[in-house]
């Protein structure tokens, strides 16, 4: 009686394992249609609105290719001939001849992609309605050539179109989204691709598709020399979303020498505000990362609030202080250090009573947390919050956090190993912050018991760290962001090796380039980062123009994580889009590394003794000095520094407090700096 059920359920289950999924699908045609025009695949970004569903990032790919939404469907424009044979499509321009950069428009919030090639402008932007993208095209065209607007499953991110009707105003794609073209286009055709000839099938001949395996397309010839403009509209309810968001660029007032510097710093912002959903952080790209993780978000976090984003970061810390443990490999040891340290950056700026108060009993549990680990003599287990990447689900100890202290070192797992000053120095700079709080709500008692645990461990990890230290996780947080080095010149015989004589993608001084491309390219950002505290800005400069020549969506500003679908959900494989991954781009925690580096470049705070010191252009290089910069508006922790370079002197306005000043090493020697703390003149040296 049991045998004939049991037989039916496994061939259902045999025939459901033969069906391809959309990534296969897609892999399957290539292969079958070599010739035939295909997505690029690389070099994605995100266009959204800040909060917003995974299912809602609309994706663009160098050159203009667009998806409104993830799974939707792929907008691409094509070169033809006057006998629409297809000469080249926005897919397969080199990406050296694609010029793209964020446009910010005054009273909206999300900027647009201005695409320039040879043969045509694109600017995609948001609509003002929930759900809507809007395409201004037009053409550069040599003469007898022509510019298709081409609808198509596939594309940066989409999926099998079922149903598509032209009603001479107007494309229904799958009964769902509608596409509007204005003015009408000369010539339209709707139908099969894959077919024989369907590159080239005349217009007009049919106007609906349906079925087809998913394999509608719809191909619109587009009138003259004038701009085309193409509205989409998602006509499925939705949510519009709850994060607070203002903008999505930094509050900055840059003056640099080099505008690359700016675009830079302000697409970074721009990037990470689109990459949240509801109120959380993302890792990397949210459809490839569905989840918050702690450790990345942190950093993101931050990062915001140092570039003026103070309502949003406001918003996103809240879910790192009611939850204690969260990301894709279980619970782990930086987790209460780096929430503390995300927590205070956003407090301190935030500067609300009533939001320190609502704070206080997450911090005082989270320092204590770390007063634990310092005195473990038992292994420490924890529940942790969200989902676990996939692959990781089964591992045994994925609940254990931290191992007993050894020598005075937190023990704490990161990454599934231990690595002791990593740790150790996220909990070092986490008690501090707790300390800071403690402060402001006068609990002396407690600040006095943080910083004297925080004491004790910086000793510890001094006594204990050697310059052949192998872990690299050592060298992103030794200075930036802990201050728990004392010895500099020891921490830099261990960051030099690193930076030379690491891995396969270490600095090649000999060539002036990395080896290879670097995986981790936030751990990249991060040594560029201890150079900068140890006065070695030419060390942070070949970084940071590397990866301005190595960009994955030219002009966009967008790095990468590893070299392959990193820590994979497999979301991606149910889109007809993306199904090589060179890597996951955007990521998130690299943006936020290289904000907060490009931030400290123009102002940081030295908290490497007692008293603090406003360092001023530690990254600005000599060649520039002998022009008129300033950068107003950097939010520190001693207030608001504005600074005003001439060309031979400086002018540093604080709003708090009154603290020694120090000028980079390309400024002059004997350059005239005059300070002004709240409006009044400090000094002048």
């Amino acid at each position: 009686m049991r045998s004939a059920p049991l037989m039916l359920f496994l061939c259902a289950g045999l025939a459901m394992a033969q069906i391809p999924t959309p990534r296969q699908e897609v892999l399957q045609a290539q292969h079958a249609r070599p010739t035939d025009p295909w997505p690029r695949g690389r070099g994605h970004v995100i266009l959204a609105v800040p909060g917003s569903l995974e299912a809602q990032k609309a994706y663009h790919e160098p050159g203009g290719s667009f998806s409104p939404e993830f799974r939707s469907f792929g907008v691409s424009a094509w070169i033809t001939d006057t006998h629409g044979t297809i000469l080249k499509t926005s897919d397969s321009i080199p990406l050296p001849e694609i010029r793209q950069r964020l446009i910010w428009h005054e009273g909206i919030v999300v900027p647009s992609i201005r695409t320039e090639t040879s043969d045509y402008v694109a600017s995609w932007s948001l609509g003002p309605a929930v759900g809507a993208s809007h395409l201004v095209l037009k053409p550069k065209l040599a003469t007898g050539n022509k510019l298709m607007l081409v609808i198509r499953s596939v594309g940066p991110a989409g999926a099998a179109i079922e149903s598509l009707r032209w009603n001479g105003s107007e494309l229904l794609v799958n009964g769902r989204f509608k596409l509007r073209v204005a003015p009408s286009p000369a010539l339209v055709y709707v139908g099969p691709e894959g077919v024989a000839g369907w590159t080239t099938a005349p217009a007009g001949s049919s106007t609906e598709c349906h079925g087809q395996n998913g394999w509608c397309f719809a191909r619109f010839e587009l009138q003259g020399k004038s701009a085309t403009v193409v509205d989409i509209v998602d006509t499925f309810p939705r949510r519009a979303p709850e994060l607070t968001a203002h903008g999505t660029r930094s509050t900055l007032d840059i003056g640099l020498p080099d505008g690359r510097f700016a675009d830079s710093l302000n697409a970074q912002v721009a990037h990470l505000m689109m990459g949240t959903v509801n109120d959380q952080t993302r890792p990397g790209e949210s459809n490839q990362y569905p989840l918050a993780w702690q450790r990345d978000g942190a950093y993101q976090v931050v990062a915001l609030a140092r570039a003026g984003q103070l309502d949003t970061a406001r918003d996103l810390v809240r879910y790192f202080a009611e939850r204690d443990f969260f990301d894709g490999f279980g619970a782990e040891g930086d987790a209460p250090g780096l929430a503390l340290w995300a927590i205070e950056e956003v407090a301190e700026r935030v500067n609300s009573r009533d939001f320190d108060r609502f704070l206080w009993p997450h911090v005082y549990r989270k320092a204590e947390f770390i007063l634990g680990m310092r005195s473990t003599k038992e292994p420490i287990q924890r529940i942790f919050a969200g989902m676990l990447v996939p692959e990781h689900r089964a591992v045994p100890d994925i609940y254990e956090m931290a191992e007993p202290a050894r020598d005075g070192l937190i023990m704490g797992r990161m990454d599934f190993h231990f690595p002791a000053f990593y740790i150790s120095a996220v909990s070092y700079s986490g008690l501090l912050q707790a300390a800071e709080l403690a402060d402001r709500l006068n609990v002396p008692d407690d600040a006095r018991r943080w910083r004297s645990a925080a004491a004790e461990l910086k000793q510890a990890w001094n006594a204990a760290y050697r310059p052949d230290e192998p872990d690299d996780r050592t060298f992103i947080s030794g200075l930036w962001p802990s201050w728990i080095a004392s010895n500099r010149a020891e921490f830099q015989q261990g960051l030099n090796v690193h930076w030379t004589a690491g891995d396969s993608s270490s600095w090649d001084d000999a060539r002036g380039t990395f080896r290879e491309a670097p995986l981790w390219t936030y751990f990249t950002f991060a040594f560029a980062h201890q150079y900068l505290f140890l006065n070695h800005p030419e060390r942070t400069w070949q970084t940071l123009q590397w990866f301005w020549d190595h960009q994955p969506s030219p002009g966009l500003y967008s790095w990468w994580e590893g070299n392959h679908e990193e820590n994979n959900f497999h979301e991606w494989e149910n889109a007809r889009g993306w199904v090589n991954p060179p890597h996951v781009t955007p990521d998130y925690w690299a943006a936020a590394e290289c904000l907060l580096l490009q931030m400290d470049m123009l102002t940081y705070v030295d908290e490497s003794s007692g008293e603090p010191v406003v360092v001023v252009g530690a990254g600005i290089p000599g060649s520039w000095s002998s022009r008129p910069m300033k950068t107003h508006g950097m939010l520190t922790k001693i207030g608001r520094v504005d600074w005003t370079w001439d060309g031979k002197s400086m002018l540093v306005k604080i709003q708090g407090k009154r603290v020694p000043v120090r000028l980079g090493s390309g400024f002059p020697s004997g350059a005239k700096v005059s300070v002004q703390v709240d409006g009044i003149p400090s000094a002048t040296k």
